[in-house]
């Protein structure tokens, strides 16, 4: 081998070194992981394997996976991370030719709290981002190697499989699958119309129709007679809290009609307790939580409906409030920036054989991590300019790859803004998936920033 041929294959030899080291830094600070209340009910849904609260069954079902293998998190620690790691190792590979500024960027990049200490915390976001990154890198991999007919079949089925995992674990991370369609279309662009509409077909519905074979395989289940619709209805009222804290003198004639002493209630209590940053100040008021759980699912929706029909300006501008905090986090101690060391309610605790945990270490987690509060590296809307950057970068230099990842960085965006309608709480991780894809994006521009690379593939030559 040349010295020539030593000094090319440095680059990309560097960058699969440091995302090795991100996973061994990882590992090793964090061991054996972080778990919230949110984390230890998930592991006693997939423990029992009947549903608590209405988080997705799915993340149950894989903390009790990993439960099984080693109890508690340790086991989840060690293989969770390795989709992301695993996701950036294979990104070198997209590029003919691989930069220095790659590897040197991703090391600077790994020092932030959303990897070295988010990819340790055993949440649904954390494990939804990892599952849309590596299902990306999937899809760009299958457009790289198009014409390579059963390569390109055994690379999307495995984007397909991510992205349907990505899809169960956050009902909003369907639009994962929208992308995934898109640029499915894109890719076969060049075999015609009716070409790229059935791939664009297969890339939306195949995920959806492997996501819904996965639910209905997943073994734990919602006890009988439980309303499946909870999450939906809590939206509901707390947009309802939202309007009456904005005017105590709104109509309510679908609850008033229902029942008059629960909308009473709810008018007098939902002003002193209705807050934009989270839906958990409601829970506040005995009363107002009696009034809600009062009404039916279906009159909760007539009058949510017929409040936001009657004053749609005031509902948006509402929203906007919700969403400006999750989205800026104007006060970052009130949205729950990071969760280190374990903790739960006492009852699941004690039945599960987990202890409360805060130790030295995650105190000098925490310290590092307040190091980054109340800067550009901890806020979504940084990660939102450098997504839609990395976005119109990758759109105009349009390689096949390019376009899937440009797909990510796009969905990541659409992911953010859907909290626009949805948002309940303000809490940091709800868009983790964005900062995280932005990072891979950066990281995956900084493997080869020129923005006309000399050489290309025939498919690139094609699909220009």
């Amino acid at each position: 081998m040349t010295a020539r041929s030593l000094i090319r294959l440095a680059p990309p030899f560097a960058w699969l070194a440091v995302a090795v080291a991100a996973y061994v830094l990882i590992v090793k600070l964090n061991f054996p992981g972080h778990m919230s209340v949110d984390t230890v009910i998930s592991l006693a849904e997939g423990r029992s394997g009947v549903r608590i609260v209405f988080g997705p069954p799915i993340f149950s079902a894989i903390l009790a996976f990993f439960d099984r293998i080693a109890a508690g998190s340790a086991a989840y620690l060690a293989v969770v991370p390795l989709l992301l790691v695993g996701a950036w190792a294979a990104m070198s590979g997209l590029r003919a030719k691989v930069s220095w500024a790659g590897p040197l960027v991703l090391l600077a990049l790994i020092s932030a709290p959303q990897v070295i200490i988010y990819q340790a915390i055993l949440w649904k976001d954390v494990l939804f981002a990892d599952f849309a990154i590596a299902g990306f890198v999937a899809l760009a991999w299958a457009a790289k190697r198009w014409d390579a007919v059963r390569v390109r079949l055994a690379l999307l089925a495995l984007a397909f499989l991510l992205l349907a995992m990505a899809t169960l674990l956050r009902q909003n991370g369907a639009l994962t699958v929208v992308m995934c369609a898109m640029v499915l279309a894109w890719t076969e662009r060049r075999g015609g119309w009716r070409k790229a509409l059935a791939w664009g077909a297969a890339g939306f519905v195949i995920p959806l129709a492997l996501a819904s074979v996965l639910n209905a395989a997943t073994p734990v289940k919602d006890p009988p007679g439980v309303n499946r619709d909870v999450g939906l209805r809590l939206l509901q009222g707390y947009d309802l809290a939202a309007a009456l804290a904005a005017d105590p003198g709104r109509p309510l004639r679908v609850l008033e009609a229902a029942n008059p002493k629960a909308a009473a209630d709810l008018r007098a209590e939902a002003p002193k307790y209705y807050s934009p940053t989270r839906v958990d100040a409601l829970l506040g008021s005995k009363t107002l939580g009696k009034a809600l759980v009062s009404f039916k699912t279906k009159t909760i929706g007539r009058q949510w409906f017929q409040t936001i029909s009657e004053d749609p300006l005031g509902y948006a501008g509402r929203r906007l409030e919700i969403f400006r905090w999750v989205f800026l986090t104007p006060d970052i101690d009130q949205c729950l920036p990071v969760h280190l060391g374990v903790g739960g309610p006492p009852d699941l605790m004690v039945k599960l054989g987990l202890k409360e945990r805060q130790d030295l270490n995650d105190a000098r987690l925490w310290n590092y991590t307040t190091w980054w509060l109340d800067t550009p590296g901890y806020s979504h809307l940084t990660y939102a300019v450098v997504a839609a950057l990395v976005a119109g970068f990758l759109l105009v230099r349009r390689d096949p790859a390019d376009v899937a990842m440009a797909g990510l960085m796009l969905s990541a965006l659409a992911f953010a803004a859907s909290f626009y309608a949805i948002s309940l709480a303000c809490d940091y991780r709800y868009l983790y998936f964005l900062d995280l894809a932005a990072i891979t994006g950066l990281a995956y521009v900084a493997l080869d920033p020129r923005l006309r690379p000399g050489a290309r593939s025939g498919l690139s030559r094609r699909n220009a």
